[in-house]
């Protein structure tokens, strides 16, 4: 994030000191609060199959499925909403 002209005279008068507002401006305008790195949404990662074969563990694990595609979901909708305020590189 680069410090427009006016922010860099706002801060050297603020600072009283010329050197160390320059230098302040000079760290911001290298990047010093860069945007995070992307992180991959999360996709498809819940697949439950039951293991005993019986089918008695069918409800259970069908619910925890929707759960956790719910969360998968609110996930990737954070993943979004950083990426679309420029928090996040896409």
């Amino acid at each position: 994030m680069a410090l427009s002209q006016k922010t860099k005279e706002i801060l050297t008068v603020a600072m009283a000191d010329k050197k160390s507002a320059a230098e302040l401006a000079a760290a911001i305008d290298a990047g010093g609060n860069t945007p995070a790195a992307a992180v991959a949404p999360l996709g498809a990662t819940t697949n439950l199959v039951g293991v005993d074969g019986t089918g008695s563990n069918a409800a259970p694990l069908a619910g925890t499925e929707t759960r956790l595609d719910a969360v998968e979901a609110k996930a990737d909708a954070i993943i979004a909403a950083l990426k679309a305020a420029g928090l996040m590189l896409p």
